[in-house]
């Protein structure tokens, strides 16, 4: 499974942040034990940053998005494209712990 996790930045003591807007996603493939930060191309549009940025996680086969909070076109992306929504706070290094458990 492909978790992305926004992230406010690169760093793994990062906070959670809001999710279409979110500066980087932290992405961990729970199979592999990998992750890695990746910059989000969508978080400085000034139009339409929830379906891009949709797209972008949907294009790197992620499972489930952690964020703060999650815009109204920015959640129906994810779900029509069945992907877990599931909003949270802290920092991604708390998240991935959780997740781990």
């Amino acid at each position: 499974m492909k978790i992305a996790i926004a992230a406010t930045s690169a760093e793994e003591n990062a906070q959670v942040a809001r999710g279409a807007r979110a500066p980087y996603y932290f992405l961990i493939d729970t199979e592999s034990g990998l992750s890695e930060a990746l910059a989000n191309p969508a978080s400085q549009s000034e139009r339409g940053a929830g379906p891009q940025a949709a797209a972008y996680l949907i294009s790197r086969g992620v499972d489930t998005v952690v964020a703060g909070d999650f815009g109204p076109k920015f959640r129906i992306e994810l779900e029509s494209g069945d992907i877990a929504c599931v909003e949270k706070t802290g920092t991604v290094s708390e998240i991935v712990t959780e997740l781990s458990n």
